[in-house]
């Protein structure tokens, strides 16, 4: 055990979307059981780096100057490696130069992070990026993990395998996550439940009708209204809690809710509430251990469900969603909501899975058995070398 207490400056997104908070506190967990001594965080909000908050630089000499100060800076999860940003030095919302970084003694660890062009990339996001990478990959100072959403593939197709395998592939945070059982009260249970989060943000990529065979946002929700109307009207024991992640997906909820039929809206429909900060993680996920069954389009509501061997049917209409159940082999459990006829599909896979769930269960327990392997190997591995690097600081 190591005296002194180990100081970690956390920098991420604490106060957007529920997902966000259990992979930070699925990440701590695995920290903190293999650090042999007191773990102390302390958070910046990465939304203060935003340009559209502009609170906060990481180029200043007091983000430096407070990065020095601690033990380790971690930077993420989430998905900040995604190449839109044009004006940002890294081509990332991580607007950090490398002379930046330089600059910081302390080591950084970029953490779980996704990295996504399916926004689409600029030739200059993409050469902004590799320097990044060049710089960090041959620092002994600069840890990069990703997270398993395909990001692996992003950096091979746009970096190649040189760069692509010498970067860590870890679950992502919320995989370890465990959530506090006990504070729910609504009186709920007796009921069968099914869960459902519905986004209504990046409408035009999720739902990109110049496609072919692409569905228009609004033709999804009147087909998932009308699967839930058959649903319901032929499942009496059923009902449905609808999952609001963020602030946006209470738009998606209302817009789904126009296209229910008044009797089912009235009696059988619930919303569970828009939570955000430390600890609404730990009520929303709590609930979705009451769902028979989780029906999620966003990342964390699918790696939520599964983590906690819930059975779930991907509601996808984002390339990460793909990418997430072909990383874990379970790709017969996505629907791609944009395609049309998704209807039957969906119809189908229900029935299937709610005449089963303890098949579908056990899939997902030797998922979690592997994700914890590889997790474990990593953090392991990662917390090792950092404690000898802070000890052999030290003594110098």
């Amino acid at each position: 055990m190591l005296e002194k207490p180990f100081h970690v400056l956390h920098i991420a997104s604490f106060h957007g979307n529920i997902g966000d908070n259990a992979n930070h506190k699925g990440f701590r967990k695995m920290f903190e059981y293999y650090y042999p001594g007191e773990v102390q965080f302390e958070e910046i909000e990465m939304r203060d780096f935003y340009r559209s908050w502009n609170l906060r630089s990481f180029e200043s000499d007091e983000f430096i100057n407070t990065c020095n100060e601690y033990d380790l800076v971690v930077v993420g999860g989430g998905n900040f490696f995604e190449l839109k940003w044009d004006y940002s030095v890294t081509g990332t919302t991580i607007n950090i130069s490398n002379s930046a970084l330089e600059k910081i003694e302390t080591p950084i660890l970029f953490n779980s992070l996704g990295c996504d062009i399916a926004k689409g990339a600029s030739q200059e996001a993409i050469d902004k990026f590799k320097r990044f990478l060049d710089y960090s990959l041959s620092s002994s100072r600069i840890y990069i993990s990703l997270r398993n959403d395909g990001s692996y593939k992003t950096i091979d197709k746009l970096y190649g395998k040189e760069y692509a395998e010498k970067i860590n592939i870890v679950p992502d945070g919320a995989f370890f996550a465990e959530f506090n059982t006990e504070i729910n009260t609504e009186n709920l249970w007796g009921q069968k439940l099914i869960g459902i989060n519905v986004v209504s943000d990046m409408s035009e990529v999720r739902f990109n009708t110049s496609l072919e065979n692409t569905i228009s946002y609004e033709e999804y929700m009147s087909g998932l209204g009308k699967v839930l109307n058959d649903f319901l009207s032929n499942n009496k024991e059923y009902n449905i809690l609808l999952f609001p992640h963020i602030y946006s997906d209470l738009k998606a909820i209302y817009d789904l809710m126009t296209y229910i039929d008044d009797k089912h809206l009235r009696f059988r429909i619930k919303t569970a509430p828009l939570l955000t900060g430390e600890g609404a993680e730990d009520y929303i996920f709590s609930l979705y251990q009451k769902c028979t069954i989780i029906l999620g389009m966003r990342f964390h509501s699918n790696v939520c469900a599964i983590s906690q061997n819930i059975p779930t049917i991907a509601l996808s209409s984002y390339k990460k969603i793909d990418d997430l159940y072909e990383e874990l082999g379970i790709t017969d459990r996505v629907v791609k909501v944009n395609e049309k006829n998704f209807q039957s599909k969906l119809i189908d896979k229900l029935a299937q899975t709610l005449n089963d769930p303890l098949d579908v269960k056990k899939v997902y327990e030797k998922v979690n058995k592997k994700n914890c392997f590889v997790g474990s190997a990593f953090y392991k591995n990662l917390v090792n070398e950092i404690s000898r690097n802070r000890i052999e600081k030290s003594s110098e």
